[in-house]
């Protein structure tokens, strides 16, 4: 009786190891990513710090620190469960840290959705934040001396919901005429050509 009795709680133990490694090995089903907005936001300001290897020697920069805030009141909304909503303002504050050496760095920030509770009156105090939605991701800088412009990719999370994603975006960077030198203005690259949403 105690050798059945090993048995079966072996071939128990056994069995249920099966079971965890089935859980482990067998792959999870895929689940396509389904565009829910796109975002069109506009620096408004931007703190900049470029970071020294050692504090007493500038020659050697090691990081280009950021953080700035963006507005925006170009949202789209895609699906009818979006958190996002068409129309609405955001607002996101960001900061970055990217690596001189390899133009790559991380960002991690929050975008406010805003409701406008009066719109017959053009005035910031009448925004109420509706939402949050944290972001984390990579900034990518070794395309701006070149394209003018600069990916950013990542993931975002809204708060207090179950909502989360991934997201793929693009910052425009001013650049001045390169083939007339007393053209004073500035210009960006054309925006829709990008492929950029939550």
């Amino acid at each position: 009786m105690f050798s059945e009795h090993w048995r079966s709680r072996l071939f128990s133990v056994w069995l249920a190891l099966v079971a965890v490694l089935m859980v482990l090995v067998l792959p999870l089903p895929a689940r396509a990513e389904t565009p829910v907005a796109r975002v069109t936001l506009y620096e408004v300001n931007e703190a900049l710090r470029l970071k020294a290897v050692r504090h007493d020697d500038t020659s050697e920069l090691k990081r280009r620190l950021a953080q700035a805030s963006l507005l925006g009141t170009d949202v789209v909304a895609v699906g009818p469960k979006s958190v996002f909503v068409t129309g609405a303002f955001v607002k996101a504050d960001a900061s970055s840290a990217v690596d001189l050496g390899t133009g790559h760095g991380p960002v991690k920030g929050t975008i406010q959705l805003l409701t406008d509770i009066d719109p017959n009156r053009n005035s910031l105090d009448t925004l109420l934040v509706t939402g949050e939605i944290d972001i984390r991701g990579d900034l990518d800088l070794t395309t701006a001396s070149v394209t003018a412009t600069a990916p950013i990719t990542g993931t975002w999370r809204a708060e207090y919901r179950r909502e989360r994603g991934t997201y793929t975006g693009i910052f425009l960077i001013p650049f001045k005429n390169p083939f007339d030198p007393n053209d004073s203005k500035y210009y960006y690259a054309n925006p829709g050509r990008t492929s950029a949403g939550f």
